[in-house]
């Protein structure tokens, strides 16, 4: 009955210690799974100030955006998920926290933000 012992681990695997062998963050899946996001052209000259996660997309708005400029589609962009992150890193940690149907509301780009109700 003793021939197969199982030894007593001392030390973590590697899949235990290693990086690498993490959980994907949020915005990783989101960037697997190509999830766009929308933007107005307002933010070449202004960072986001309401960003909201959607099950399928991610939109974002600067607040100075008027209701005829939002219609229209010359004034929209879609973006990856990289290349927003890139250019607005300080949404980072509300897009790795974030569900579907949250909106954070940035009064910076501290990283700080509210989540507002929809």
């Amino acid at each position: 009955m003793g021939l197969f012992k199982r030894k007593q681990r001392s030390e973590p695997t590697d899949a235990e210690t290693d990086p690498r062998y993490a959980p994907p963050t949020q915005i990783e899946m989101m960037e697997h799974a190509r999830i766009p996001v929308f933007l107005s052209k307002m933010h070449a000259e202004h960072p986001p100030r309401w960003v909201t996660v959607h099950a399928d997309r991610l939109e974002s708005f600067v607040g100075l955006e008027s209701d005829e400029y939002m219609d229209d589609s010359n004034h929209l962009a879609i973006w990856s998920v990289d290349h927003f992150i890139s250019d607005f890193p300080f949404v980072t940690d509300f897009l790795n926290a974030a569900r579907p149907g949250q909106t954070a509301l940035f009064a910076d780009q501290s990283g700080a933000f509210t989540l507002e109700d929809d």
